[in-house]
C-alpha cells in the first residue's frame, strides 16, 4: 500500500465514526460529514478514508461511469478519440468507465502528495483487480484541481465543457498495464 504505516483506509459504511476532517472545500467538507453514508447506503457511491489515529487524513468516493459518444463535441471527435484509443478494436456507444464523485485530503496533509498516492493506488487497483471490466478514470474536475489531475496523466475528453465549472477528464488505465505486467 502506497499510504504511510500509520494511516489506515477504511470502506465507510453507517457504522463508522468520521473522525475529524477538514479539506478546505465547504461542498467536499459537505459531502463527507452529511451524504457519503447515504450515498452508500442507496448505492450509488463507495467511500473511502484514509485515517491517522486522530483525524480524516483524506476520504474518496468511487461510483460507476462510462464514456459516450454524447460527451464530445462531434462525430468527428468521437472518431478520433476511439481511433487514438483502440486502433484496432471494435467500436462500442460506450466505454466502461469508474469515477471519482469526490476526493478530498485535510489542510493538515494538502501538498504533501496524499492525493497523488490515492491516484496511484486507484490505477493499480483497477488494473490489478477490475473485476468488472473498466478502462477508464474518469473525473469532474474543478477548476482548481485540473492542474493537480493534469499532472497525474488525466486528460481532457472534450472541449467543450472549457466554459464550465468542471471539465470531464479522464486516465486511461491501459497505459500503465504494460507496467504492472513486466
Amino acid at each position: 500500500m502506497p499510504f504511510p504505516p500509520d494511516y489506515s483506509l477504511a470502506r465507510l459504511d453507517a457504522d463508522k465514526i468520521i473522525k475529524p476532517f477538514d479539506c478546505g472545500d465547504v461542498d467536499l467538507n459537505d459531502f463527507l460529514h452529511n451524504d457519503s453514508v447515504n450515498s452508500s447506503n442507496e448505492l450509488l457511491t463507495v467511500t473511502y478514508l484514509l485515517e491517522s489515529n486522530d483525524e480524516t487524513i483524506a476520504f474518496f468516493s468511487l461510483l460507476n461511469d462510462k464514456i459516450r459518444q454524447e460527451d464530445v463535441e462531434d462525430m468527428t471527435a468521437w472518431n478520433r478519440f476511439r481511433k487514438k484509443i483502440f486502433p484496432n478494436a471494435k467500436r462500442f456507444l460506450n466505454y466502461p468507465a469508474m469515477k471519482i464523485g469526490r476526493l478530498g485530503v485535510t489542510c493538515n496533509a494538502q501538498n504533501k502528495k496524499i492525493g497523488k498516492e490515492i491516484l496511484d493506488y486507484l490505477k493499480i487497483l483497477f488494473v490489478t483487480n477490475n473485476r468488472t471490466g473498466c478502462r477508464f478514470i474518469t473525473v469532474d474536475a474543478y477548476k482548481k484541481s485540473i492542474q493537480f489531475y493534469s499532472k497525474n496523466g488525466f486528460l481532457f475528453l472534450t472541449s467543450k465543457d472549457e466554459s464550465s465549472d468542471t471539465r470531464l477528464m479522464f486516465f486511461d488505465l491501459k497505459s500503465i498495464q504494460s507496467i504492472q505486467n513486466i
